[in-house]
């Protein structure tokens, strides 16, 4: 044989085994960064969810409703719940599955305080054991609404003025013009 045509053939049977060894080194390199990925995924999963446990803990009677809009609000703004009822204690929208008592009640407490004092009250706070009851009014469209507001803290007013932002914007799609 002659001595180019082994050389070439050498040169292409080395090359091709360079070519595949490196494309399974790069495609093991890939499996192990989707494995990181998976694993990192999973672990911050778990850890929302252990984060969710202990900022809703104190509302074992209460389950989450199925709609996200108002959910994605109460998550961004770090409260347990939030439920918008109207000014005759219904229930327009809430985090909660079943917020019929909890309108009712805190939109009569409302009242009750407004009534006494003959203005309206810019917010009304409880502080129970273990988490705040925030009573806020809202006004949209010349129709009172009361955001109520469950927190495992007092909120600030830059936070308050945010989550009442967020929470008109999330009203604009249930209260029409």
């Amino acid at each position: 044989m002659d001595p180019i045509l082994l050389f070439l053939l050498s040169f292409f049977i080395g090359l091709v085994i360079v070519i595949v060894g490196w494309h399974l080194y790069t495609l093991k390199k890939e499996r192990e960064r989707q494995l990181e990925k998976e694993k990192l995924e999973k672990e911050i999963v778990s850890s929302l969810l252990e984060l969710k446990k202990y900022t809703t803990e104190s509302i074992a009677d209460e389950s989450l409703s199925d709609k996200f809009d108002l959910l994605e609000v109460a998550l961004e703004n770090d409260v347990s719940s939030i439920t918008i009822t109207s000014e005759e204690g219904l229930p327009v929208v809430s985090t909660i599955r079943n917020p019929e008592e909890i309108s009712a009640r805190y939109s009569a407490l409302f009242q009750q305080v407004f009534k006494m004092s003959k203005s309206m009250p810019k917010r009304i706070s409880i502080k129970f054991e273990d988490y705040y009851i925030h009573i806020i009014p809202i006004v949209m469209n010349g129709l009172i609404f009361y955001a109520i507001i469950r927190s495992n803290f007092e909120l600030e007013p830059v936070n308050e003025k945010k989550l009442i932002s967020d929470i008109l914007n999330v009203l604009e799609d249930y209260i029409p013009n």
